[in-house]
């Protein structure tokens, strides 16, 4: 099973259970940049890191093991920039169905690179269509999914 049917799957078992897909996200702080995921295409250039929230994980902590698999970077919860709540739509099998889904976004800071190597992405990205981009606050604020649709502040 690949990675998008293994999410699919677990997002049909929390719908039938009748609860909400848990997600965090995190606007990475490094120096005066903010570390982002560059999209080669789509409606919006750059997404910030973060995931799903494994069974029994806190936010924090599922934060901070997204952060590391998808960045290669080690990082400190500075604080929640609140939940944003939306509706999506997900196929498994034959079944259609809409999940609400309750993410939390963070501000953290880099603390250092999990290995020599610098930056990297793990097997959850195509690195054709992803690569890793230092942004700006104001590049952030205008060109993040998340800042622009649902007017998360980073302050």
């Amino acid at each position: 099973m690949n990675y998008k049917e293994q999410k699919a799957k677990f997002a049909y078992e929390l719908h039938l259970k009748g609860l909400p897909f848990k997600k965090v996200y995190a606007a990475v702080k490094k120096g005066d940049k903010y570390v982002v995921l560059k999209r080669e295409s789509g409606k919006y250039k750059f997404e910030i890191a973060g995931g799903s929230v494994e069974l029994g994980e806190n936010n924090e902590t599922a934060i901070k093991r997204e952060i590391f698999e998808e960045l290669n970077i080690n990082v400190k919860v500075v604080k929640s920039l609140g939940v944003i709540k939306y509706i999506r739509t997900w196929k498994y099998k034959e079944h259609e169905f809409d999940i609400e889904h309750q993410a939390e976004i963070f501000l953290t800071e880099f603390i250092s690179y999990g290995n020599e190597k610098g930056f990297g992405l793990d097997g959850e990205f195509n690195q054709k269509e992803f690569s890793i981009a230092e942004i700006s606050k104001e590049e952030m604020l205008a060109n993040v999914a998340e800042f622009v649709t649902f007017g998360v502040k980073l302050v």
